[in-house]
């Protein structure tokens, strides 16, 4: 009878957290299922773009006694790992400066992942809907110097990734 008190075992890995983010109020929820890690952030309240990122596997080595172990090393000492991504939901081309962050957070994200669980090969699916003021915009070849550098935008992807981080679940 006392088995009947205890709640269910969940089949997943959940973690929430929030946080304020360049002002503004940011929920993290992380998922961790048996095939891939969801992270979802959000500063609208919405699921907003699915990107996918996978870390790419090195190949050869496999053959040797111990190669696979060395791989996985020398992959995770690695300063940037090869990262694949792909747009699952939302339109990259139309939001421009909106995907390029949401790209590069995905992939700091999987970096992050493989260098703190190298053993982990679960892809990533980001679902990333930030509230981006119209002053961040990705300098382009058309930009006339004024538009900020990839330095402007540092801060709030590290403190995204810092909050993905405390929830992690890898």
């Amino acid at each position: 009878m006392a088995a009947e008190n205890q709640p269910p075992v969940f089949p997943i890995s959940v973690q929430l957290g929030a946080a304020a983010v360049n002002g503004v109020h940011t929920d993290v929820a992380v998922l961790g299922f048996s095939n891939c890690v969801v992270v979802l952030v959000t500063q609208l309240a919405s699921i907003g773009s699915l990107v996918r990122t996978t870390v790419s596997r090195l190949s050869g080595g496999a053959g040797c006694a111990g190669g696979a172990e060395h791989a996985l090393d020398e992959l995770s000492a690695a300063v940037d790992i090869p990262v694949d991504v792909k747009f699952l939901l939302g339109n990259p081309a139309a939001a421009a400066a909106a995907s390029s962050l949401y790209q590069i957070l995905a992939i700091d994200i999987a970096q992050r992942k493989r260098r703190q669980s190298p053993q982990d090969a679960r892809p990533v699916i980001l679902g990333v809907a930030l509230d981006l003021p119209r002053a961040y915009k990705l300098p382009s070849a058309a930009d006339d110097g004024d538009a900020p550098g990839m330095d402007a935008y540092a801060p709030v992807l590290g403190a995204l990734a810092t909050l993905v981080d405390e929830c992690r679940v890898w």
